[in-house]
């Protein structure tokens, strides 16, 4: 019953992770869609992705600027300056260059939190279906007379460790309700194909075929079925006071000790 790949980011949730005044970002992962969004909104952008083709595809077409630069690089091994965004905008899981070793989660927290001005935040989000809609209960109802553990699945951000981590101690929440149209066939042949349905004889997975139209029936307005999705955004403010090696200003210089 996924959908979330046809979902975008409501402006009013872009403007509430990045801010309300244009600030430089750091882009971390993040679609092509969402890096020309930011730059539209007159972000400065430093999208850092660790694929090459992909950090190609974030420039091409586009006329030289210091309004988006592209970097391939990691979230642990950021290539950037210290402080250098007021926004870290991260638009997935954690993924690496093939062949070179997974992401350490830790080594990522204190390089967002190095790349950070003070008064900075980390941001994120995870779409989830919202199954506080009548009809979707009724439907995830119906569905676990058959299975259980039918419907289960709601989707994930991969980031809860940051949010727990000493870098960056004070969060930030809001939501943002999303709806997803979707073809009634859609719904129903995503339940004819569930393992448990097709075990079922003719009669018993015609009447829960029947039951499932009628749900669909009552949700349905102007012809169409929309699925429900929250948008559950967060912003993980830095304190440098955590750092193993503290950044402070002197005489209007960057000072890290070592």
């Amino acid at each position: 019953m996924s959908a979330v790949g046809r979902l975008s980011l409501p402006p009013t949730a872009l403007q509430w992770l990045v801010g309300d005044e244009p600030v430089r970002i750091v882009a971390l992962g993040c679609s092509r869609g969402i890096v020309n969004r930011l730059v539209k909104e007159g972000h400065g952008v430093v999208a850092i992705d660790p694929d090459l083709q992909r950090c190609r595809q974030l420039l091409a077409g586009r006329p030289a600027s210091e309004a988006l630069i592209a970097m391939v690089g990691r979230a642990d091994e950021l290539p950037v300056q210290p402080c250098v965004a007021h926004v870290v905008l991260l638009g997935g899981p954690w993924r690496s260059q093939p062949g070179r070793p997974r992401i350490s989660a830790h080594q990522a927290h204190g390089q967002i939190s190095r790349a950070l001005q003070a008064g900075g935040w980390v941001a994120g989000w995870q779409i989830v279906r919202d199954d506080t809609v009548p009809w979707v209960r009724r439907l995830i109802t119906l569905m676990r007379t058959i299975d259980p553990d039918a419907m289960s699945g709601s989707g994930g951000g991969g980031h809860e460790d940051l949010l727990t981590s000493k870098y960056f101690p004070r969060i930030e929440r809001r939501e943002f309700r999303l709806w997803a149209p979707v073809a009634r066939r859609d719904l129903v042949e995503m339940v004819s194909s569930q393992r448990q349905v097709s075990g079922l004889d003719d009669a018993t997975k015609r009447h829960l075929i029947s039951e499932v139209n009628q749900i669909l029936d009552s949700a349905a307005r102007m012809s169409e079925l929309r699925l429900p999705y929250q948008m559950q955004c967060w912003r993980a403010h830095v304190d440098h006071h955590e750092l193993t090696q503290p950044i402070s200003f002197g005489d209007g210089s960057l000072v890290i000790p070592i």
